[in-house]
């Protein structure tokens, strides 16, 4: 009997450090998962925070060339960004213009830091005040209210 009872705890003991173990092993990598994924935030946050522009237009004249609405954008951030048509997103009063309405001149696909780049958009606007919103490809946004 006494050799049975040693043998119990020691099958018990067993049993007690597998379970130890593999629940470090799954507290582990879950860690490893979080640390991670934070890490990855933070490296599109950081993204973002260096990345900032301003609309320069004068918002009681806003000038036109062949027809359409001529916006000036500079890179205030302290990093480049991509500025194409594809890359910029333009909504006025909640509308959002068209990619074949809107033409970027000035750059060669980014924009530099303190570079100021040119959005044509052709639509038509009646008199009056407008919200222009400009959207980034990584979400950052500015509005400019301007007079037509």
């Amino acid at each position: 009997m006494g050799f049975g009872t040693t043998a119990t705890e020691a099958i018990l003991f067993i049993g007690a450090v597998l379970v130890a173990v593999f629940t470090a092993g799954v507290l582990g990598v879950s860690s490893y998962k979080m640390a991670d994924g934070i890490k990855e935030k933070g490296v599109i946050l950081g993204d973002k925070l260096k990345t900032d522009f301003e609309i320069i237009n004068d918002p009681d004249t806003v000038p036109t060339q062949g027809g359409k609405y001529v916006f000036y954008v500079k890179n205030t951030g302290r990093k480049n960004f991509y500025f194409t048509n594809s890359t910029v997103t333009v909504i006025i009063d909640g509308q959002m213009i068209s990619q074949s309405d809107i033409t970027v001149q000035g750059t060669s696909g980014s924009l530099k830091r303190s570079e100021v780049g040119t959005i044509l958009v052709s639509t038509s606007l009646s008199s009056g005040y407008h919200t222009l919103r400009i959207v980034l490809f990584n979400g950052v946004t500015r509005e400019f209210v301007f007079k037509v």
